[in-house]
């Protein structure tokens, strides 16, 4: 999903998210595991799963914060990854409710609240689920805003050669792909708050 998500930036925003992310990421995982606390058995895997999706949080909502300076973005991301961290801790504390409650479960039961207790990283990152609805916002584009997407994201082609292929001028095509994007991003973020 991170990967699709940075593909919906432009490639000057592409660029900025990768700085931010090689200036940024080693203190921001040392940052998520101090918030996280010593008592944390997978605080080092949970840190830097943290700083991925505050990275897409940032990602999904730059059109909002893409305005901002280096610095602003930096606070910004260490402001996420609090947020994060504190709803990771309030997660905590539900499950340890569950779990002083797991000599009430019948046995038949237990598996099903362990997956609910103890789910992969990749579970909480990049679930089917989220990959479902990125390829249903995909196909609910135009077929020329879908097609220029598609040739720069599958076939990695430039602007130039999209617009060789394509019979059309290169500035249509970075009309074309900023359009595509937007409305990505927009539906994307409607999803999240259905």
């Amino acid at each position: 999903m991170f990967v699709l998500l940075l593909m919906t930036l432009s490639d000057d925003e592409q660029s900025r998210v990768r700085i931010l992310w090689q200036d940024n990421g080693s203190a921001l995982v040392r940052y998520a595991r101090k918030e996280l606390g010593p008592s944390v058995s997978q605080a080092a895997d949970e840190a830097e799963d943290i700083v991925s999706e505050a990275f897409a949080q940032l990602m999904t909502h730059y059109e909002r914060y893409g305005s901002r300076t280096e610095a602003q973005m930096k606070g910004l991301l260490f402001r996420i990854v609090r947020n994060l961290c504190m709803d990771a801790h309030r997660r905590r504390k539900k499950v340890s409710v569950i779990s002083s409650d797991a000599e009430f479960i019948p046995d038949e039961e237990k598996d099903s609240f362990a997956l609910i207790m103890d789910p992969s990283p990749e579970d909480l990152l990049i679930s089917e689920e989220n990959i479902r609805r990125m390829k249903a916002i995909f196909r609910s584009l135009s077929p020329a805003l879908r097609e220029v997407l598609e040739m720069k994201l599958n076939e990695e082609m430039t602007d130039g050669e999209i617009a060789k292929e394509l019979h059309i001028t290169k500035h249509i095509v970075q009309q074309r792909l900023a359009r595509a994007r937007k409305a990505v991003r927009i539906k994307w973020e409607a999803e999240e708050h259905e």
